[in-house]
């Protein structure tokens, strides 16, 4: 995937919505592009947020699924299934917290785009305006949680 695409794309998704193409080109600079076979663990529920590079088995990134897809695993069941644009492992690398589920590449494997957290904290640290979409986006999935009825 060529730098401008990989820029466009992830201008498409709502945690980078509305950033300028100078910070999504930091974003993407800051991170890699990767492919997993089908089936393979790419994160483990538990594991912490810790290590100093992409693609570590330690679980240090978040993830935009380029192709393919993933299924989410909560304790063994199967809770969703994520496509090209969305993404996983975003509330550890906001919050630092362990992985709340496992996800596995789906039956015709996955490419992604990977943010370690060391990456993030340091854009964070230069361009504050990228918390702003994130604030968003946390708060619109509390709302909808909070809206379910019991």
């Amino acid at each position: 995937m060529s730098d401008e695409r990989l820029i466009a794309t992830l201008g498409q998704v709502d945690l980078f919505a509305g950033l300028s193409p100078r910070v999504l080109r930091r974003i993407a600079e800051s991170g890699g592009v990767g492919s997993y076979e089908a089936g393979t663990e790419v994160i483990h529920a538990g594991d912490p947020v810790s290590g100093f590079r992409v693609f570590s088995h330690q679980g240090v990134d978040m993830h935009v699924v380029l192709a393919g897809s993933a299924e989410v695993h909560v304790h063994g069941r199967t809770v969703g299934t994520l496509g090209a644009g969305s993404y996983f492992g975003e509330l550890s690398l906001i919050d630092g917290k362990p992985r709340s589920a496992d996800v596995l590449a789906g039956p015709a494997g996955m490419t992604t785009f990977a943010l370690a957290k060391w990456a993030f904290d340091d854009i964070l640290k230069d361009h504050p305006e990228v918390a702003l979409p994130m604030l968003r986006v946390v708060a619109g999935r509390l709302r909808r949680a909070e809206a379910r009825p019991d």
